[in-house]
């Protein structure tokens, strides 16, 4: 579940347009598979695809797009789902984006942090040798 923050800031007159709700919003989810997790529910920081997705993130969304279209205006259940629910299921079985990202070219898997152990200690490097060079305050 995506929380957005202008549901609570629009009753202080500083609401976010809806398009921009990716970059500021926060998930709040179950941990489900993590079984050593004792958290009820986790929140995390939106992940960038949702405002900017990989080709085959974008091949995937319009193949769900063109599949719920096409079963718009049914109604009833099949199979103990909504028809448009079943519809989009039986559509995406087996569905792989011709432009889908390869597993190993993750971002996340190439670089699993914002910043690398060797990053920081650049960082703290220079942070120190810019605090020991600036001249003393009175």
């Amino acid at each position: 579940m995506l929380l957005r923050p202008q549901t609570i800031l629009a009753a202080f007159g500083a609401a976010s347009p809806r398009n921009a709700i990716g970059a500021k919003g926060v998930q709040l989810y179950a941990p489900g598979g993590m079984f050593w997790s004792k958290k009820a529910m986790i929140l995390r920081n939106a992940p960038y695809t949702i405002e900017n997705p990989h080709l085959g993130q974008i091949e995937t969304r319009l193949q769900f797009a063109d599949i719920a279209s096409r079963a718009r205006g049914e109604r009833g259940f099949m199979d103990g789902l909504p028809i448009v629910a079943y519809r989009v299921r039986e559509g995406m079985t087996g569905y792989r984006a011709a432009d889908r990202m390869d597993p190993e070219a993750y971002p996340s898997r190439i670089k699993r942090t914002f910043h690398t152990a060797e990053d920081l200690r650049r960082m703290l490097e220079v942070k120190a040798a810019a605090r020991r060079a600036a001249p003393p305050r009175f």
